[in-house]
């Protein structure tokens, strides 16, 4: 089935939602933190590069990130959904605020190891576990339905804005400055963005979950983990009974396995043994992802007509899976950058249309446990991928790419001929 192009009057309302006081304040906060993440994202695999020189310490530092993350989404989940997802940034931010100042004096200092890096990835990963799907949750709390789609849109646009400058300022300033300037520009964005969440006005209604809860009273330690595991069951059950859920879920899942990992450590391992350049090159081509990423962002407002989402994911994933074949080969900086741009324009175009659609899927109430299942399809497999990326690089670069091209590419194959995943709407 096609579905019509959404209406001029729909498009136009891309930047109402910015009318919303505390959107509007979530909006600028985010910005400002996302814009700090970069210089961090490029600043953290560049230290763990020069340190050890070895893909695999990297792909290891990254995995110590991602396991308490995934391990920690779900019940990140059911606390925003049952707690203020407003609340929960705000904690998180501050801890990043603390972690990434003391990281930032440890460089300054020149006393940076390797096991400080494991330490401050794990102690982010624990932070991200309930960050994010807080994070996910709370737009639809700030705005009604009917600006949804927008504020979703207006989002991961600004997003991949700040992804397709962020990188490359963040390599220059490495390249020029210092590591250490990178790490404290972080550091402040986090101070930043939690003022804009003390000025917002906690809009989030309490569940009746929580209602229920509140009127307990002193529960036991093993009353509120019987209610924690409650919680997440209740979202695990609520995606196994919807079917196209589910099978979104399932599929995406399967796809990152082969994709985060080597892309993440893939990159920072063409700059430090293919191109010239070094950390700006590694800037550069985070930047062209996030340069791909934003025009895929603006795409499904300016396409006369969508595909099914199953089609649509399928189609991009092949995309992908080619682009990440061809990275193997690809012999200097510019094309490299041009493909890596491809696949950011795939990811981006995929994301709006399935966070809105997730989103609308989804009733209130389950709203953060759904969000950090959908965060855990991407994340929770990430550990694994970044350990099979790091070992896969250190053997040869050109196998890692394409292994996981090739497994891309045919994954997807496999998926169109199932007509439960083509037919998704």
């Amino acid at each position: 089935m096609i579905k019509p192009k959404v209406s001029s009057k729909d498009r136009l309302q891309i930047w109402q939602p910015l009318l919303v006081r505390d959107f509007l304040l979530l909006y600028i906060g985010e910005s400002v933190s996302l814009l700090g993440d970069q210089f961090y994202l490029v600043a953290l695999p560049w230290l763990t590069i020069q340190l050890t020189h070895s893909p695999i310490s990297l792909g290891t530092v990254l995995m110590a990130a991602a396991v308490p993350r995934a391990v920690l989404m779900l019940v990140g989940g059911v606390l925003s959904d049952r707690l203020s997802p407003r609340l929960i940034m705000l904690v998180s931010n501050a801890l990043r605020a603390v972690l990434t100042a003391l990281l930032t004096v440890l460089v300054a200092l020149g006393m940076t190891q390797l096991w400080h890096l494991y330490l401050f990835a794990l102690s982010f990963g624990v932070v991200d576990g309930f960050f994010i799907p807080a994070a996910k949750s709370i737009i639809p709390s700030l705005v009604t339905k009917e600006l949804l789609a927008a504020s979703n849109a207006l989002s991961q646009g600004t997003t991949q804005l700040i992804l397709l400058i962020g990188p490359a300022l963040g390599g220059l300033l490495i390249a020029t400055i210092g590591i250490q300037t990178a790490f404290a520009i972080d550091t402040a964005s986090f101070i930043v963005t939690s003022v804009t969440l003390l000025l917002m006005k906690n809009s989030r209604k309490q569940s009746a979950v929580t209602t229920l809860d509140s009127s307990i009273k002193k529960p036991t330690l093993t009353t509120k983990i019987a209610s924690l595991i409650a919680g997440i069951r209740e979202g695990l059950n609520y995606v196994c009974h919807n079917p196209p859920l589910r099978a979104v879920l399932l599929v995406i899942t399967m796809l990152n396995l082969v994709f985060i990992g080597p892309l993440q450590v893939g990159i920072a391992s063409l700059a430090q043994s293919r191109f010239p350049g070094g950390v700006v090159a590694l800037g550069t081509m985070n930047s062209a992802w996030g340069g791909g990423a934003l025009l895929g962002t603006l795409m499904p407002g300016v396409l006369r007509r969508l595909p099914r989402l199953g089609v649509l994911m399928l189609g991009l994933a092949s995309i992908q899976g080619f682009g990440m074949f061809l990275l193997g080969f690809i012999p200097n900086i510019v094309w490299a950058s041009l493909t890596i741009a491809v696949l950011g324009y795939c990811s981006g175009f995929f994301t709006v249309m399935a966070i809105t659609w997730v989103q609308k899927q989804t009733s209130p109430q389950m709203l953060g446990r759904v969000m950090s299942l959908g965060m855990l399809s991407s994340f929770g497999v990430a550990p694994f991928s970044f350990a099979l990326a790091g070992l896969l690089a250190d053997l040869n670069l050109t196998t890692l790419f394409c292994v996981a091209g090739g497994i891309m590419l045919s994954a997807s194959v496999l998926l169109t001929a199932n007509p439960s995943v083509r037919t998704i709407d």
